[in-house]
């Protein structure tokens, strides 16, 4: 990489390999827009901030990497430091001089003006037959067969545990450390490879400490610890534990990091290092998830902002302008569309399912008006997220904590004298799904050998799904059996346990969840189900058994939550009769 010519082209400096300078370059600078015209190019990623090609010429393949200077932090950036592709293209001739897989650089761009600093461009040759960790994961990973998939998830733990333990020991610290910055290809023996990318986060020195370690470590783990199971991430530092050196691990071990049961000293061996792993990673993910649920009020890459003369509100960038339009103006016009079926109509609200433009193509939606029941509305609305204001935000936070959710495309207001009156949310619509009544309604005409299986089965997701919802300190307290819905009997093997929460109107985040909160929750579940032949005592024994994860962690005083919540389920039922309010 040493060997580079160096030319002013279309306003840019470039450092080029002499051998790819007709390839690469004409008399007007960088063919980029030759290649897009010819197809030759296609946009990988695109933001404000960086725009990523990919590139394949005959002979070539790479990816180009465009920075933009997209505002005056960027400008003034590159006044007194090195340009990104500048900071990068070093980093990765000195990661790989450090012995770590990664990409190799080809050439690089720095854009001058009048003004001062301009555009600038990295290319890196294309690691072929790669893909990103988590697309390999997501995607690849469940169409291979069972056995075949097993073996590649164990040997990718391991193998991602040893590059890790590598990038430590060379000093490598990356500060953006995920999934999506790892390319994985599988060798011709079946060997899984791992490759570093994105290297504008690393930082170099010496083989990482504990501390940093840790950090890196609790950064990596956000994304696999909610996506993998126990077993591979235990293989994972098994392997990462035994590729760090005798000495940094006695180092480790030597140092105490609290204090155990009955206050002796809580040493950094390998099951309390593991432990405080998985502890950390978890109160960082709720960290994380709770700064990310602003992200869908904000105008980024992801959602917009929309304010017309009728309405504001949000969108995501996905929704079809004409279609975003079109709600902005009236947002009260697709109701009176020919064919809009109308799935509910009462004082407080009217729901409807209609079809709309959703990223290119056409989707059936979900279309839900909220009115104002109360001169009082307006004026609360001024101090807290109206009704569907909250659906929106806590539609997204469910999907981002990885809860099945229907996905909510939009958010309107009706504005009057600086008051914001009828709310309306757009969603996403499940398909092929019913709510958790009809899904029982359904199963009488089955045997009853199938029937019992197929109930158990889905009593186990709801109880999943309602465990992992309380322990995200998330409370739902319109949690009811009309509120849950799941995949309709028939659907194909390996999808007939699909559970989705909907109308998240009653969603709440806690700092800590209190037991009360979980409580009601699960009162309001059991109530829905009062009058319901279809579910037994045995069943709702089970659901609580599942809910508080009897035999990984004890019995879980399951008696007193029995107790406790047939109890509230009791004065509920009593206290609707009263009032005259069927049980929902």
């Amino acid at each position: 990489m040493t060997d580079l010519m160096r030319l002013t082209l279309g306003g840019a400096r470039w450092e080029v390999p002499p051998q790819y300078r007709e390839q690469l370059f004409d008399a007007a600078g960088l063919r980029l827009q030759e290649w897009l015209h010819a197809g030759q190019a296609c946009v990988v990623k695109q933001a404000p901030h960086r725009t990523i090609y990919r590139v394949t010429l005959p002979g070539l393949a790479f990816h180009l990497k465009h920075y933009p200077v997209a505002d005056l932090r960027a400008w003034l950036r590159q006044l007194v430091r090195p340009s990104k592709v500048r900071a990068e293209y070093r980093r990765a001739l000195e990661v790989a001089a450090r012995g770590v897989p990664t990409f190799v650089p080809l050439a690089l761009g720095e854009g001058r003006t009048r003004l001062g600093p301009g555009d600038s461009y990295l290319m890196t040759h294309s690691l072929e037959g790669t893909e990103p960790l988590s697309a390999f994961l997501e995607e690849t990973l469940p169409r291979l067969a069972p056995s075949r998939r097993a073996e590649l998830r164990r040997r990718l733990a391991v193998e991602l545990g040893r590059l890790v333990a590598r990038l430590h020991e060379a000093g490598v610290r990356h500060d953006d450390l995920h999934a999506a910055n790892l390319l994985v290809r599988l060798e011709e023996d079946g060997t899984p490879a791992l490759y570093l990318i994105d290297l504008h986060a690393v930082r170099l020195g010496s083989p990482l400490g504990w501390r940093a370690s840790h950090a890196n470590l609790v950064m990596l783990n956000r994304w696999f610890a909610m996506r993998s199971n126990r077993a591979d991430r235990l293989r994972f530092w098994h392997a990462y534990y035994r590729g760090r050196t005798g000495a940094v691990r006695g180092r480790w071990t030597a140092g105490v990091l609290g204090r155990g049961a009955g206050g002796a000293p809580e040493r950094l061996t390998l099951p309390v290092l593991a432990r405080h792993l998985e502890v950390s990673t978890w109160a960082s993910n709720l960290a994380f998830w709770k700064n990310r649920d602003r992200r869908c009020l904000d105008s980024n890459r992801y959602y917009r902002r929309l304010r017309t003369a009728a309405a504001c509100g949000h969108a995501v960038t996905d929704l079809d302008a004409a279609t975003l339009s079109a709600l902005g103006a009236d947002p009260d016009e697709p109701f009176r569309r020919p064919g809009v079926r109308l799935l509910k109509d009462s004082r407080s609200s009217t729901v409807a399912e209609l079809e709309m433009a959703v990223g290119g193509r056409v989707r059936r939606v979900i279309y839900k008006r909220f009115r104002v029941t109360a001169w009082s509305d307006p004026w609360v609305n001024l101090v807290r997220r109206s009704a569907p204001l909250r659906s929106w935000v806590y539609g997204h936070g469910l999907r981002e904590r990885c809860l099945p959710t229907a996905r909510p495309l939009a958010v309107l207001a009706r504005r009057r004298a600086g008051l914001r009156y009828e709310g309306y949310l757009l969603t996403e619509k499940i398909e092929d799904a019913v709510d958790i009544h009809g899904f029982l309604g359904s199963l009488e005409a089955l045997p009853a050998t199938e029937r019992r299986a197929l109930l158990r089965r889905r009593i186990a997701r709801v109880a999943h799904l309602v465990r992992e919802l309380h322990r995200r300190q998330l409370s739902h307290r319109d949690l009811k059996a009309a509120n849950l819905l799941t995949s309709a009997v028939g659907r194909p093997a390996g999808v007939d346990e699909s559970v989705w929460f909907i109308d998240l109107v009653g969603v709440e985040l806690f700092r800590r969840l209190p037991r009360s909160r979980r409580l009601q929750n699960l009162t309001r579940l059991n109530a829905s189900f009062h009058h319901s032949r279809g579910l037994t005592r045995s069943d709702r024994l089970r659901f609580l058994r599942i809910y508080l994860e009897w035999g990984l962690c004890g019995r879980g005083d399951w008696k007193k939550w029995w107790r406790d919540v047939e109890r509230a389920t009791q004065a509920k039922v009593r206290r609707n009769l009263r009032n005259g309010r069927p049980l929902a």
